[in-house]
Parts: structure tokens; sequence; C-alpha cells
């Protein structure tokens, strides 16, 4: 199977600090390929982020001062107005920063009884020294990188039910609203089922399993949590397992066959493609173009 990076997005992304941009009616996205990172880079205001890689000491400077924190795989944050100023992340990483149109988001807040519409920073008064994972945020970030980097193209109408689901789990985070009815996962319930996956994404996993921990049947639970987080059960711990196996092939000199089994793929082709269609390159052309930078 070639390795070689096809794709001219993709080697301007592994080949330095690039983006990749993509927009829809309500929606824009920009996908951040990074190495190791130090000095100061100001980031854009109004945005929701996730990271898809996990960190031990991330230092982001807002609000006057510098914050040292820890990031969870699949961490989602918001940034306000005050745009924050990246200082330092010592490994690879990749992001996904996500700009709802703010009339959009600020109709949604209207219909919801709530006035004044603002994105409220994570790192705001209350502060955190920590980047949880946000399942809703990460399993509408995962399709939306697959659109941008991968084989995963999107309807504009698909694109602004995600940018309205986004909203709507904003909403619920600053003001405590209730999940709307076509969505009856409540975030607890979608943080215990994505903690599930993420122990066990070296296993078999079936819809059952997965329903059980909801405590819903397992057709009630599919459509629900489709509803919660803009990705089928299937393709939420698909995209999870990709993530981990990426994370393997950077870290790792482990043998690309060997990731594919550990990360529950029986067939190494079919893992090949799916990795690219979700990264947008083959796990050895990701591995040679970041030795290539050691």
């Amino acid at each position: 199977m070639p390795t070689a990076v096809s794709d001219p997005r993709m080697v301007a992304l592994l080949t330095g600090a690039r983006r990749v941009a993509r927009s829809w009616p309500g929606l824009r996205v920009e996908y951040a390929w990074r190495p190791p990172f130090e000095g100061e880079a100001v980031t854009q205001p109004n945005r929701l982020e996730v990271v898809f890689t996990a960190h031990d000491a991330v230092e982001l400077g807002h609000g006057g001062r510098v914050h040292t924190l820890s990031v969870e795989a699949g961490a989602g944050y918001v940034v306000g107005a005050e745009p924050t100023v990246l200082r330092r992340v010592a490994e690879y990483s990749d992001t996904l920063e996500i700009f709802p149109d703010l009339a959009l988001a600020r109709a949604d807040a209207d219909e919801a009884g709530v006035a004044r519409f603002e994105l409220e920073p994570t790192l705001g008064p209350a502060r955190t020294a920590t980047f949880r994972r946000d399942a809703t945020l990460l399993g509408a970030a995962h399709r939306l990188r697959r659109a941008v980097v991968g084989r995963g193209e999107i309807s504009d109408i698909e694109a602004s039910t995600l940018a309205h689901l986004l909203v709507r789990r904003v909403l619920t985070r600053q003001y405590r609203l209730p999940p709307p009815p076509a969505a009856p996962l409540d975030p607890r319930t979608v943080a215990r089922v994505a903690e599930a996956v993420e122990a066990r994404l070296g296993e078999t996993l079936t819809l059952a399993d997965l329903a059980c921990v909801a405590g819903l049947s397992a057709f009630h639970f599919a459509r629900s949590f489709r509803a919660a987080t803009g990705l089928a059960p299937h393709q939420y711990v698909l995209a999870r397992r990709i993530d981990l196996a990426k994370r393997l092939v950077l870290t790792t000199a482990e043998p690309v066959q060997e990731i594919a089994w550990s990360t529950g793929f029986e067939n190494v082709s079919h893992f090949r493609r799916q990795f690219a269609a979700e990264i947008g390159v083959l796990p050895g052309a990701l591995r040679a173009a970041t030795a290539a930078r050691a």
C-alpha cells in the first residue's frame, strides 16, 4: 500500500502549522494541525474548539494571565469575544475551530428565552484546570473534520443542522437549559456513553452494550444518540478508534497492522481506508511526515 501524501492540502498540513477551512450557511470551520509549539499565537474570538489530542500541560493566555491546562482527548471549550493566546503545547496537536454564525446563535437563544446571548468563555471567571471531553461537540467535530480533510462531504442542510445542535449545546451548558425534545439523551447520559466508548476502544462493542449504559432500548438509543451528537453510534465509535490509532501512530513504533488490531479493526485494508477518510492521509504517511520533522 503506498504511503505518499497525494492531497496538496494535507501536504501543507503535515509539513508545518497550517490550516484548512470550509464554510457552509451558518457555520465556518478551520482544521489545524500543529507540530509542538512554543511562542505566542493569538487565536480568533467567538468560537467553539475541539482538541482531538490529549495533552498534559498546554499554556494559554487569557484574561491577563497564563493558564496551564490538561486537555482530555476530544475536549471541547468555548472562546468568547476575547481571543486566547496559545503559548505552549509540547506534542503534535490537531484541533477543529468552529465558528457558528452569531446571528443564528442569537436567534436560537431568543427562541429558548435567553436574551442578550454571547459566547461565555470556558476560561472565564469560574476558570478550570482541565478541558473535559464533550461528546456532543466531539461528535459534530468528527463529522465536520471528515468533511474538511477526509472524504465525507456534507450538505448545506446537514451543516446548518449541526450548527443549531452546537448552539443548543452551548446554551445548555451556559444556562442549564433542558435538552431539546428531539434529543432526549441528557448531557450526563451522553457523557457516560462517551466514557464507556473510550474505555473499550480496543474491544468488541455492540449497540446493545451502549444502549445498556444509557438505560434505553437499542433502537431508541441509536436514534437519540444521533440526535444528541450528530453521529450514529457506530460512526462515533469508529471516529474515536481512528483517533486512538492516530495517537499510536504518532507516539509508538508499533507496526500499522498491530495498531489496527489493537484498536478494534480485524481487516488492515479497511483500517487504512477509514484512517485516510477520517484523518486525510494514510497512517504510514502521517508517521513518515512527523518523523521527518523530529
